[in-house]
């Protein structure tokens, strides 16, 4: 009894705690015109970890503030950062451009990949993902803004999704769940 006490005191915190589920019901691949082109499906990321995010360029905050949470959470992973691919799909195709997402994603990290499609595309994918998005009609120069949800998608190396993160969950809770599969 001991021992196996010993044994589990000595390993790390993520490799006791339980194993992170798959989700069956969310998540598939897709292709996507992207700001990388060799890159334009899901699949082609197979063996990294995915941290996945849907928005749009002209957000005023949600966008950023996510965006800046999955920096500071890829900043914290070390050596591992290079297994962890950051992936942005914006739902506002007319003004986000593959060129307009290149520029907007720089500020966040040089390896964030963009995606863009055509409205029908951009519909299929966040169905699949279950993303919930909500254009809003302004007479502000801003224009159409959309309502949306903020969740962080955690894909494992196969594209399945593992977890998602809200707003409400830690940066520390990010990395140890992404460490968890590494």
């Amino acid at each position: 009894m001991r021992l196996l006490l010993l044994i589990l005191l000595c390993l790390p915190a993520w490799a006791v705690a339980k194993e992170l589920p798959i989700n069956t019901r969310l998540g598939g691949d897709f292709e996507l015109a992207s700001t990388v082109p060799e890159q334009n499906r899901l699949s082609a990321f197979k063996g990294k970890v995915v941290l996945l995010n849907f928005g749009f360029t002209m957000c005023p905050d949600v966008c950023p503030m996510v965006l800046t949470r999955m920096s500071k959470a890829l900043g914290e992973l070390g050596k591992d950062r290079a297994k962890v691919q950051p992936l942005f799909i914006t739902f506002d195709p007319e003004r986000d451009t593959v060129q307009r997402l290149t520029e907007y994603l720089r500020y966040f990290g040089e390896d964030f990949v963009g995606m863009t499609g055509t409205p029908e595309q951009i519909a299929q994918v966040t169905k699949q993902y279950g993303v919930v998005y909500l254009p809003q009609k302004s007479d502000s120069a801003a224009g159409t803004m959309f309502a949306h949800s903020d969740y962080i998608y955690l894909l494992d190396q196969q594209g399945r999704v593992r977890a998602l993160f809200s707003t409400r969950d830690s940066i520390d809770d990010m990395v140890d769940a992404i460490e968890s599969l590494l």
